[in-house]
């Protein structure tokens, strides 16, 4: 049987492919089209996991799109006939009517060809669960998905029992952590899809002095989770309200209404300067929402006492807050998606019908994150030979060993290195395929990739990577954090050690490497340690101001137009 998993109808659209009961290839479609959060139809990550599998969409028997128009459906009659005399309620009704109008594209693209098998529509939520409780080999858990939107709902959460999925209960339009997190973000200044990261980084740098007004605008609720005071959104009330999509980019109005203004005075605008107010507001709002997420995890627990948890959907991108769920809950084991947003729906969905369609319980392997394109020797060097502006560089074909040896004395050396092996990453982040990596003992090597590279905003941390058998002498962590997904707390021998990973607050965003995982960023990180005794590297992304590059085409420009020092492509190296 083989099934492909579409993201389609949301931001960060993606493609994967279950064949004969294996998820054997997933990307997301902005690492080839070259646009952030593109949320067009993703022909091309479509393309390559069916080139991958060997398999034609003839031959795919589900196509399994992670939502569902029908999800929800008296939850929509009462909310619609609540407000059926505002005209912004019926113009949202239009507006997601005409959303799936997109599906007439996929249809004439399977037909087109020849697609004879059929199309599966998931519930979000239901989706974002399975993305996470399928790879979690837990045969018993708690879900908790929690998002802007998806299919009229913002969080849910269920028991999972093998294939016995039962729904505790959910929350819906308009109430919503994702809609207040993104609306505090517009506030101070980030604007741009997805820039919830930068307000979890500069909250680092405040204290938490308007926690008191935010219990205003969003608490606990023992009965619902939690409401808002819809008075400080627009999003429901606003006819000019639009989201909507621009050359597959996903943009919002501000979400905020006046009285964000009345309690927390004017808005920062996009290049104004970062003031203490704004450092203190952004620790505030983490704050409010790790107190809130916390306890709905300890209501659950202390109502269904089952110790694994599987959490997924957008926020569960908050590494702030899953650095501290297993410290302030008593769930004894997490697991979450690399690609826990709207980009891992499409496993998601694949997954829940696989496991729909096989009577017998199956769960995934949690390793499997290096799921994208990846490219030979041969094909690097006919890259390297017809490009044009290589005449002043070193261009060298070295053994595996050769290449740890060498790019570990030039990290040594504070050079910047961009390291290009394997399968590309599932998710965002970059988990040593797609890596730019430096120094971690130089304190000055944040400002160096800023300068050089990165170009981000200085009070933005970079993280870093440790061999999984030294993390307890550097950090406090006492579990696997394969994915990047978990901020935690810096041992003093790390702040003195390894200062630039280490944020303002002494904590650290990590990633533990396991051989049997990723053998050659292993092999580099060990050779590291053998010559200075500390077994962490930094890590960051390969780009710049752009999605993480994705083939060999996409690094060699990068390294030209920046100035990073050393280039590591397979088993080519390229050196200025």
């Amino acid at each position: 049987m083989n099934i492909l998993g579409i993201n389609y109808y949301h931001p960060d659209s993606s493609a994967c492919l279950i064949k004969n009961g294996e998820l054997v290839a997933a990307a997301e479609e902005e690492r080839f089209v070259r646009i952030k959060h593109f949320s067009g139809f993703p022909k091309n990550s479509i393309k390559f996991c069916l080139d991958y599998g060997k398999i034609k969409i003839s031959e795919v028997d589900y196509v399994a799109l992670n939502y569902n128009p029908n999800s929800n459906f008296k939850e929509k009659i009462t909310y619609s006939l609540k407000n059926i005399f505002k005209i912004s309620t019926i113009k949202k009704i239009y507006n997601q009517k005409n959303k799936f109008k997109n599906k007439n594209f996929l249809n004439n693209y399977l037909n087109q060809n020849n697609f004879k098998g059929e199309i599966v529509n998931v519930d979000h939520h239901l989706s974002h669960l399975y993305s996470s409780y399928a790879i979690s080999k837990f045969s018993k858990s708690i879900g908790l998905t929690i998002d802007g939107f998806g299919d009229f709902c913002s969080m849910a959460s269920y028991i999972c029992e093998k294939n016995d999925i039962k729904l505790i209960k959910k929350v819906t339009f308009p109430h919503s952590l994702g809609i207040f997190y993104q609306a505090t973000t517009q506030f101070l200044g980030f604007n741009n899809y997805g820039d919830e990261y930068k307000l979890m980084g500069l909250a680092s740098y405040g204290k938490p002095t308007y926690v008191d007004l935010f219990s205003k605008i969003v608490n606990f609720s023992e009965k619902n989770y939690f409401k808002l005071d819809l008075s400080f959104f627009k999003h429901h009330i606003d006819k000019d309200f639009k989201y909507f999509f621009e050359n597959g980019n996903p943009i919002f109005n501000n979400l905020y209404s006046d009285k964000y203004v009345e309690f927390f005075g004017k808005p920062r605008a996009k290049n104004d300067p970062i003031k203490q107010d704004h450092m203190d507001i952004a620790c505030s709002m983490q704050n409010h929402f790790e107190n809130i997420i916390l306890k709905i995890l300890n209501k659950l627990f202390e109502e269904y006492k089952i110790e694994n948890l599987c959490l997924s959907g957008g926020c569960a991108f908050n590494s702030k807050l899953n650095g501290i769920i297993k410290k302030k809950t008593k769930f004894k084991n997490i697991c979450i998606q690399p690609n826990a947003g709207d980009g891992g729906g499409s496993i998601g969905a694949s997954l829940h019908l696989n496991m729909k369609k096989n009577s017998i319980y199956t769960n995934f392997n949690n390793d499997k994150v290096y799921l994208g394109p990846s490219y030979n020797n041969d094909y690097i060097e006919k890259v390297i030979h017809s490009h044009k502006n290589l005449k002043n560089f070193n261009i060298i074909k070295l053994s595996d060993e050769e290449i740890y040896n060498i790019t570990a004395d030039k990290i040594l050396n504070n050079l910047v290195i961009g390291w290009f092996k394997g399968r590309m990453e599932w998710g965002p982040r970059a988990l040593g395929n797609r890596s730019i990596l430096a120094n971690p003992m130089n304190k000055n090597i944040k400002d160096i990739l800023n300068l050089k590279i990165k170009l981000r905003e200085k009070f933005r941390p970079f993280a870093p990577s440790v061999l999984y058998d030294k993390k307890d002498e550097y950090f406090k962590l006492e579990y696997h954090s394969p994915y990047m997904l978990n901020v935690v707390e810096a041992t003093e021998f790390a702040k003195q050690k390894i200062p630039a990973v280490v944020h303002v607050d002494n904590t650290c965003r990590v990633q533990t490497v396991k051989k049997n995982e990723n053998l050659h960023y292993y092999n580099l990180i060990d050779k590291f340690y053998e010559k200075t005794g500390v077994p962490v590297l930094v890590n960051t992304s390969f780009n710049e101001n752009e999605p993480i590059v994705q083939k060999p085409e996409e690094a060699l420009n990068c390294f030209i137009r920046t100035n990073m020092d050393f280039l590591v492509m397979e088993n080519w190296t390229i050196s200025r």
